[in-house]
């Protein structure tokens, strides 16, 4: 008779449970999700990051992307990045009706708001938490809609940004055929390295017991005519051409730097200039006659610039 009662008790446990379990699988699966309008990316003229503490408004003018009231230019690659991200928002799933935001990183604590703006008309606004353990989706909340739901990519490695991180770090930029002298200044050591006006083919009549072959004029020389490492000139033309810096530095400007410890001068349509000074750590500071702002390069990416003037002599056995 117990038996026949512990039975019966089992069963009753087992269609509760999956009572439970349907039910709650349909309350899962019974909703629809927030149509979402598309936005074109082109109709965005501003986007406002939020999180606690600070803030960030990045504004475009002229179809250039700026940084708050100084107007930092903005990296475009990663105000690209933002506007996708605003214009193909798309939902995947409801993840929770609790309003148990914390778990989720859209509590006031740890969010980040974004909106985007067509001139003063508010277009689209995002609360952005943390990204799933799948790492292909992202927690959200729309505006005025307490629900928090899955959308598809990580979104918070796009807005989750400062303002370092949005500034564009190219801080030097020219055509590298347009060069035609380059000057090195290390303290007291200069040098003047030109460019040949054209290379011109040179017919060496080969001599018995040596290996001479059709050599041409140097592409680089000296002021005074010296043969120089021309690759090594290649390289510092061709890493300047298109300089990127590690970061900027916020509290100085560049009248604050005296006395740089290496300079590059780059003439040709124009002339182009950098210079850097004393190491901090493993970082030397810099100004470019292409930036208005003071930044740090790293110790090895300078290393590939300032070589010592003299050893970019060519010297040959006799």
């Amino acid at each position: 008779m117990k038996g026949k009662k512990d039975i019966a008790i089992l069963f009753f446990v087992i269609a509760v449970l999956v009572f439970y379990i349907s039910s709650q699988k349909s309350e899962k699966t019974n909703y629809e999700l927030p149509d979402i309008r598309k936005i074109q990316t082109g109709d965005i003229t501003k986007i406002s990051l939020k999180k606690k503490g600070s803030g960030i408004v990045l504004a475009r003018e002229n179809d250039k992307w700026l940084i708050n009231d100084r107007k930092y230019p903005a990296d475009n690659a990663v105000i690209e990045n933002m506007l996708n991200a605003i214009s193909d928002l798309t939902l995947t799933a409801l993840a929770s009706e609790s309003g148990n935001y914390a778990i989720y990183e859209l509590d006031r604590e740890k969010r980040i708001e974004v909106e985007a703006y067509k001139g003063s008309d508010l277009l689209r606004k995002i609360n952005v938490g943390k990204i799933t353990t799948t790492y292909n989706q992202t927690f959200v909340m729309l505006d005025n809609d307490p629900r928090v739901y899955h959308a598809s990519g990580a979104l918070r490695r796009e807005f989750d940004r400062t303002v370092s991180e949005l500034r564009d770090k190219k801080v030097m930029a020219f055509n590298k055929d347009d060069i035609t002298e380059v000057v090195l200044k290390k303290g007291k050591d200069e040098i003047t390295i030109i460019r040949a006006t054209a290379p011109v083919s040179v017919d060496v009549p080969e001599q018995k017991g040596k290996k001479e072959k059709p050599g041409s004029v140097p592409e680089w020389t000296t002021s005074d005519g010296k043969t120089v490492k021309k690759d090594v000139v290649n390289g510092i033309i061709n890493i300047l051409s298109g300089f990127l810096c590690d970061e900027f530095i916020e509290d100085k400007t560049k009248e604050d730097f005296k006395a740089p410890v290496f300079t590059v001068v780059l003439k040709g349509i124009n002339t182009y200039t950098i210079s850097f000074f004393e190491k901090r750590e493993n970082r030397y500071p810099a100004v470019s006659s292409e930036s208005e702002y003071p930044f740090l390069v790293s110790e090895w990416k300078a290393n590939k610039i300032m070589k010592k003037p003299g050893s970019l002599i060519e010297k040959y056995e006799k």
